[in-house]
């Protein structure tokens, strides 16, 4: 439902099903990664800051490399 998202030689797009897929950025198809992320993905995931925001109809997740998992209402710890 949303565009793709294209950053880092790789293409992130998600769908109705609530599956995002990473592919990479090339001529021939390549799937580096699917997670169901348990609603719809309507909008396009956004990178800032070195970490990539996808919104779900249901969630706003946040992900970074070397981030720890933080549950709902938990505080993320600081970046130093």
């Amino acid at each position: 439902m949303g565009s793709t998202l294209v950053a880092d030689g790789k293409v992130y797009v998600g769908d109705e099903d609530g599956d995002v897929v990473v592919l990479a950025s090339a001529k021939e198809k390549k799937v580096l990664s699917e997670v169901n992320m348990g609603a719809p993905v309507y909008s396009t995931a956004v990178v800032a800051n070195g970490t990539i925001y996808v919104a779900s109809q249901t969630h706003l997740f946040a992900i970074a490399e070397g981030a720890k998992p933080v549950a709902a209402g938990e505080k993320a710890p600081e970046k130093k």
